[in-house]
């Protein structure tokens, strides 16, 4: 988890193994309440030290508590440890390498930096401080390729494996003429959906880095009037989710080239999106601070959540709304935002969400950052 002054790497191996919630007894629950919002924080007593080992990058003890000076104490450390804390101010994106454990950060001031999970010392500095502010930064599905998306609307790409002292990439684009917001490798890692600002409304584009830089436009989508925040690739069904800054959230046919469907999601920006792995549903945040999951097939609301990271006057340095939502295989949802959280919870059941619209169960874990 990044904040705008430090990161930190935290073991959740014991709240993410299903067994340590399947039997909860008065002495192993501890209630505690943050702002007047309610949550739980369990663990089986018998099952964390052999839970707690099944990480191999574990260096804390169980238990280590999160430190949070500026709320005035220690936020919750049952369940979730701090591994390693690194002191690198206004991290604004991360992405982890899909096999390898190794992650990448992208901060305001334009650098972009390789760590390895509990390790002090950085790997290697692709992008010098001084450069553009990164706006997005994600590995290939291989882990062979990274590139980032920046406010000037460039985008650039790197092989995994450069060495040397902040090596150059080896593709670099002009894709937005104002500024380019997200970027998607769609299918192989040579075609690239980026979104963004532009001012002939092509705020949507498709560009094929195996060709030259002046050919390599293949498609522009004119959508998102003011321009489009946020993408999600649905690599089985061959769609792109895009979302903008009124609201909307636009379906597009990859293979026809076709925009299928667009609907008002949100009453403000669409800040994230992400596809359930089932490709059943896909979550969208906003920034007001909601959370929506809406079905694939039909584009209808199945779940909302209300102010999930509603922006508060203390975190107002961190943005606005919801900044990043992740789904993991066992469809649990992760989420950060503005009000200095971020919330795990489980998706919740697709064959009953229809039925069950109007009562959105609690987050599952909430951590202060």
């Amino acid at each position: 988890m990044a904040s705008t002054h430090d990161i930190q790497e935290l073991d959740v191996s014991s709240i993410l193994a299903t067994q340590i919630l399947t039997w909860i007894d008065d002495d192993e629950v501890e209630s505690k309440s943050v702002g007047g919002d309610d949550f739980l924080v369990v663990h089986a007593r018998d099952d964390f030290a052999s839970l707690h080992g099944t990480t191999p990058y574990t260096h804390s003890s169980p238990g280590t508590p999160i430190n949070v000076p500026w709320l005035g104490g220690h936020q919750t450390g049952r369940g979730a440890s701090v591994m390693i804390k690194r002191n690198i101010n206004n991290v604004r994106r991360m992405t982890s390498h899909p096999t390898l454990p190794y992650y990448l950060t992208g901060a305001q001031d334009g650098s972009v930096r390789m760590f390895e999970w509990g390790h002090s010392q950085q790997i290697i500095c692709f992008r010098s401080p001084g450069n553009s502010r990164v706006t997005r930064i994600r590995f290939n599905h291989q882990g062979n390729k990274f590139g980032i998306v920046d406010a000037d609307g460039g985008l650039s790409l790197w092989q995994t494996n450069t060495s040397g002292n902040t090596p150059k990439p080896y593709l670099t684009l002009q894709c937005h003429n104002k500024t380019a917001h997200d970027f998607v490798f769609v299918g192989s890692s040579s075609l690239i959906a980026t979104a963004g600002l532009s001012t002939d409304n092509r705020n949507v584009c498709l560009w094929d880095t195996l060709v030259t830089p002046a050919h390599s436009l293949v498609h522009a989508f004119c959508c998102h009037e003011s321009g489009a925040t946020v993408l999600s690739m649905v690599q089985r069904r061959q769609l792109l989710l895009t979302g903008g800054r009124k609201g909307w959230v636009t379906i597009l046919e990859l293979p026809h080239r076709h925009q299928r469907q667009s609907f008002l999601a949100h009453d403000s920006p669409v800040k994230a999106l992400a596809v359930d792995p089932t490709e059943d549903c896909f979550i969208s945040g906003s920034a007001e601070g909601n959370i929506k999951v809406w079905s694939l097939a039909t584009h209808c609301l199945l779940y909302t959540f209300p102010n999930e990271h509603a922006r508060q006057s203390l975190f107002r340095n961190l943005g606005t709304g919801v900044m990043q939502l992740e789904v993991g295989p066992a469809s649990h949802i992760f989420s950060c935002g503005a009000d200095g959280t971020m919330k795990m919870r489980t998706l919740p059941n697709r064959f009953a969400v229809a039925e069950n619209n109007s009562s959105s169960p609690k987050s599952d874990v909430k951590f202060f950052i």
